[in-house]
């Protein structure tokens, strides 16, 4: 069945609404186990085993989640994946163990892998190509605000106690609800056979790569920059005033960056991110430490970094169709789980090694070193005749 206009604006609008939620859930999750754990007397140490079992999860349910979209509408499966992960929240309280934990976290570490796929995958999947950078940016953008409000919302509802995971509990209930106006729909089929996530990954190495790089990137930025402004003389308030001010351009600039991305080449627009990305971090130590400068610098870098996902995620949709996309997604978020684990612990080494204000310079040398493939990338697709979007 072919939706009409109005069905795939209808089924856009439910997607992106739903999504901003469980980022929201996602933004509190981590600070809130943290903090209960940590209240408890659990090591950093076992913490952190803590988080990687979640994140683990990502990469082991992969291999499975493009046949479970390609038999089930991935709007079903949002909507199950909503129910078992409103479930692990109210487990999570009342039993606040950290052995228990372990099992609870990596069930939730799937369903938002299921969640984040199902989701990129519909939305590629209804996007017109004239329009895709627009949506996605939308969907980027309604994303960060998402992840931004988290915390906004343990600040509301403290850390002790069921009311955290109460509230929480309803906020991803509540994002099942705009799923009912999506289009149950099973992916088209195309021609094409998937085969496997690694002949997806060897199909689009640079596309795949970006999210890798990015999420190793902006985790270790989320991990060390509070550390990294303090060694520099900012204030633990202060950091976190510029973590939130990136968050912030994030949300708003990768609006207009993504009406861009509709009318220019994709790859060459990536590397221009890339090189500005790279420049911020490069100048990151000097700028964050003068006032009014730092904030400014911090919206305009918050932003263009943001656009390094948006774009991996357009490019995605620009490159496969129909059951290959479902592949794709799931190869390309099986990147991001891969990252959010190597990034911070290399920048952790790094660190350790050539001191905490060389952080910048360290997270700076992992855009470097993936930079010539998307150059080349560029370079190719320029030889080859291949337009930008119309």
């Amino acid at each position: 069945m072919t939706l009409t206009r109005r069905q795939k604006t209808r089924s856009l609008l439910g997607l992106i609404a739903a999504m901003a939620v469980v980022n929201l859930v996602y933004g509190i999750a981590f600070p809130l186990l943290a903090l209960v754990l940590d209240s408890q007397g659990v090591s950093k140490t076992l913490i952190g085993l803590s988080t990687i079992a979640q994140v683990a999860a990502v990469m082991l349910i992969a291999p499975w989640t493009p046949d479970l979209l390609r038999r089930l509408a991935p709007s079903r499966v949002m909507q199950s994946a909503t129910l078992v992960l409103a479930l692990m929240f109210l487990l999570l309280g009342l039993f606040p163990n950290v052995w228990y934990w372990f099992p609870l976290r990596f069930v939730i570490g799937a369903t938002t892998a299921l969640l984040w796929i199902a989701s990129e995958t519909l939305i590629n999947e209804l996007a017109e190509e004239r329009w895709r950078g627009r949506i996605i940016g939308l969907y980027s953008s309604v994303g960060a605000a998402g992840f931004a409000l988290g915390p906004l919302l343990l600040i509301l509802t403290g850390s002790e106690g069921m009311r955290p995971f109460y509230a929480t509990c309803v906020m991803i209930l509540l994002a099942g609800v705009p799923l009912f106006a999506v289009s149950h729909q099973k992916m088209r089929r195309h021609e094409e056979h998937p085969g496997g996530l690694w002949k997806i990954f060897l199909l689009a190495p640079t596309i795949m790569l970006a999210n890798l790089v990015y999420a190793a990137a902006a985790e270790s930025m989320m991990t060390f920059f509070p550390l990294f402004g303090m060694n520099l003389g900012l204030s633990e308030r202060a950091s976190l005033g510029l973590m939130t001010v990136m968050g912030v351009g994030a949300m708003v600039l990768v609006m207009p960056i993504s009406w861009l991305a509709d009318r220019v080449n994709r790859m060459g627009l990536l590397t221009v991110c890339l090189c500005l990305t790279m420049a911020g971090l490069l100048l990151m130590p000097w700028l964050v430490t003068i006032p009014i400068a730092a904030e400014i610098y911090a919206f305009i870098f918050g932003g263009v970094e943001g656009m390094i996902y948006a774009l991996g995620v357009i490019l995605v949709g620009e490159r496969f169709k129909g059951a290959m996309l479902a592949s794709a997604t799931t190869m390309f978020t099986v990147c991001w789980g891969a990252g959010t684990i190597l990034g911070p612990l290399m920048v952790g080494i790094g660190m350790d090694q050539f001191g905490t204000n060389k952080m910048a310079l360290i997270i700076c040398l992992l855009y470097i070193f993936y930079l010539p493939l998307p150059i080349w990338s560029y370079i190719r697709s320029r030889h080859q005749g291949i337009p930008g979007p119309s």
